[in-house]
């Protein structure tokens, strides 16, 4: 209880500040991922494993406590369902490890400080160890899973993700969690020997989808909705744009104003 505390403070307080999206269909998606692990894998972990989306762009994921939390940055780029259950399984194997959330967060009191400071002040990074331990985690959970025949395209991704690390400082540095890359090592990066060729002039091969194509944001309400748009053809390798951001055109219509009676006057 003391440490479910700590998360649901911790949780709260993102949702306060702005950072973490209210409870929502994403979420819903997420977790259908994550259940799909956890019942292939016969895991029993309490209490339940939640998930929740941070609206930030850079690529990040994280849990606090029992949480998984992926940004919204990186849910947007993740070319496949298979991508994504990569990402989910490394860090459920933080959970089912027993790596366990600081609960210095169960006190109210840890929480007084400036929104601005956020991420000054709130912290939910691995240590390196724990983060080979939940890669080696994560490979078993993926090869008990329905994932486990559609690898390669999350291998591809990170392919992608290594090559294009050096020009995407700003994208890969994250504010509360692990990198996906630091230096030459890159998480899950046992993936990477089962990839196909990363080949940046076939139209046919997507290893990382544009920023803003899949997640849509509500700035007023913070929440978030799946885009249900048709896939585009493709007619040349520069319309791929990976880890780009998509272009955005405004669609304006004339406002109708209805006729408004007018009294007669006397």
């Amino acid at each position: 209880m003391w440490e479910r505390t700590a998360e649901d403070n911790a949780l709260d307080h993102l949702q306060k500040v702005g950072l973490l999206a209210p409870l929502g269909d994403v979420d819903k998606i997420l977790q259908t991922v994550v259940n799909n692990l956890i019942l292939t894998n016969n895991l029993e972990i309490i209490p339940d494993v939640r998930c929740r989306v941070l609206l930030t762009s850079p690529l990040e994921s994280f849990t606090v406590g029992h949480t998984i939390v992926v940004s919204r940055g990186l849910l947007d780029v993740l070319p496949d369902e298979a991508s994504l259950a990569m990402t989910l399984a490394h860090e459920l194997s933080h959970i089912a490890l027993g790596h366990r959330i600081d609960t210095k967060f169960a006190f109210n009191d840890r929480f007084f400080f400036p929104d601005t400071s956020t991420f000054q002040r709130l912290d939910f990074a691995r240590n390196s160890a724990e983060e080979v331990a939940a890669d080696g985690k994560a490979m078993q959970l993926l090869a008990n899973s329905p994932y486990k025949d559609k690898l390669g395209t999350a291998g591809l991704f990170l392919e992608a993700l290594q090559n294009r690390a050096p020009e995407l400082t700003s994208l890969i540095r994250p504010h509360l969690g692990n990198r996906m890359e630091e230096g030459k090592t890159m998480r899950m990066s046992a993936l990477l020997s089962s990839a196909p060729p990363l080949e940046t002039q076939r139209i046919d091969q997507i290893a990382a989808l544009p920023l803003g194509g899949r997640v849509k944001l509500d700035p007023w309400s913070n929440r978030l909705e799946m885009m249900k748009t048709k896939p585009v053809v493709l007619l040349s390798p520069q319309e791929k744009m990976p880890f780009e951001v998509t272009p955005f055109f405004p669609y304006l219509t004339r406002l109708n104003h209805t006729p408004v009676e007018t009294a007669a006057a006397e």
